[in-house]
């Protein structure tokens, strides 16, 4: 469940130097009805921001108990002196990004195996675009999975956007790359969306949802999937 939650709450409403929450989501989609659980920490330095997460889904039809899956991803974003600012940050900056993995797949009631998921290193630009009053991050970077035949591109694009003092909130991104095919030569286009939908309970307490839809993730071809969650989330 990639997720950049933080990165939009607070670089583009310059309200905090350094945060981080605790998610547990219920997902519903087909064939999942798993939990997962992301932990998120930004925190801006004096050369740019860092944001990572890590997520954990607690899939039984994966592994017979505890953990089926650890995802994570780190990223850091250097600000370029000199170029003019939104609200106190810089517009264009140099990102790099590393994502890594495990997973674990059943074999039997009592035995699990594990493997590595692909890791990938990235980099390139990112640049928020202003729609109104709302600032949409984007990002056009290089993307190398390892043992990829060639690398290829990324793109993708995070918002986030409080209504009614903070109580509602909308979030999410896009991300659209280019990945080997599984099976044949060539390449093909990875889609993959997850906006999300929060209720302030109370300050720091948050339930809502996630849609994750995609289409051939992780590898295709495959039809437009569509997994709905029902989320509480705890920032501190």
């Amino acid at each position: 469940m990639k997720i950049y939650l933080l990165l939009c709450t607070y670089l583009f409403s310059g309200v905090a130097l350094f945060s981080q929450n605790l998610q547990l989501h219920y997902d519903f989609g087909k064939d999942r009805k798993y939990f997962t659980a992301t932990l998120e920490m930004y925190k801006a330095d004096s050369f740019g921001s860092t944001f990572w997460f890590v997520d954990f889904d607690f899939n039984s039809a994966n592994t017979p108990r505890g953990i089926s899956m650890a995802y994570w991803e780190i990223s850091h974003d250097f600000y370029i002196p000199g170029i003019k600012k939104i609200k106190g940050f810089e517009e264009l900056g140099l990102h790099i990004e590393y994502n890594d993995g495990v997973q674990a797949e059943k074999i039997n009631d009592s035995v699990s195996i594990g493997y590595n998921l692909t890791s990938t290193w990235l980099a390139g630009l990112s640049y928020p675009v202003r729609i109104g009053k709302v600032v949409v991050g984007t990002m056009l970077l290089y993307r190398y999975p390892r043992g990829a035949t060639s690398a290829d591109f990324q793109f993708t694009t995070i918002w986030y956007q409080p209504f009614c003092k903070g109580r509602l909130v909308l979030t999410g991104f896009i991300d659209i790359w280019s990945q080997d095919k599984l099976y044949e030569t060539g390449k093909e286009l990875v889609f993959q969306t997850e906006p999300q939908f929060w209720v302030a309970l109370k300050r720091h307490i948050f339930i809502g949802n996630e849609t994750e839809i995609s289409k051939n993730f992780p590898f295709g071809p495959n039809d437009w999937k569509i997994s709905p969650t029902l989320a509480f989330k705890w920032e501190f």
